[in-house]
């Protein structure tokens, strides 16, 4: 950039040094064409410059997003019970069923940012369901997971794929519901994570230390 930028001033200079063998009339096309000389390419270097500072800020943005979405899995793996054996759960089959699905559906999903987001949403929702298999009974806000907010979830994917099939000419426009997109599917992570801490709140309530009283038969993993 600095060699560009002397190539520009050398030529502006050598412009202007012309201009001494020009009556002063004469000189304002000379004074204009240094101009545009040297401000239409910094003009191009500094929206060059703007674009890539925006792509690092963006990347920057995504490594910060998967470092706290790792450590946000990471807390609500280790909040799985496993002083409870792992049992089969009717709730949370059907749970499961429902984000296979999902992740059936986000396969055709053609945003890579999009598709990422429900997978990693769908990789929360199963540790959020294995913690209903390391409780002794399926509680209310285990049902409440399963049938209401992982119902929600499918709806969401589903009226992405309904808006996808209206066409936009507008880039911009598409770029914009992308990003909103993104953002309204990040909130299910957090629907996810406080739903866990009821789950195991309802769960764990009256049953500590007693882990072997109830009926359910014990799996491996």
């Amino acid at each position: 950039m600095n060699k560009l930028l002397a190539v520009l001033l050398f030529g502006s200079g050598v412009l202007l040094g012309f201009s001494d063998f020009f009556s002063p009339d004469d000189r304002i096309p000379v004074y204009m064409a240094a101009l545009i000389l040297v401000f239409l390419p910094l003009a191009l270097v500094y929206n060059r410059m703007k674009l890539q500072n925006a792509a690092e800020a963006r990347l920057r943005e995504q490594w910060n997003e998967a470092q706290s979405l790792a450590l946000v899995k990471r807390e609500a793996k280790s909040k799985i019970p496993k002083e409870y054996p792992r049992r089969e759960s009717p709730t949370a089959f059907e749970g499961s069923t429902k984000v296979g699905a999902v992740r059936s559906m986000a396969a055709l999903v053609r945003k890579p940012a999009l598709r990422e987001k429900i997978y990693e949403i769908c990789d929360f929702a199963d540790l959020v369901l294995e913690t209903i298999r390391h409780l002794p009974c399926d509680t209310p806000a285990a049902v409440v997971f399963c049938e209401t907010q992982l119902t929600r979830f499918t709806e969401a994917l589903e009226r992405c794929f309904e808006m996808h099939r209206i066409e936009d000419g507008s880039r911009a426009r598409q770029s914009l519901i992308d990003a909103h997109e993104v953002e309204c599917f990040s909130t299910f992570i957090t629907v996810f994570k406080r739903q866990q801490d009821t789950i195991l709140c309802e769960g764990l309530k009256g049953n500590k230390g007693q882990p072997q009283h109830y009926n359910t038969p014990s799996v491996s993993p």
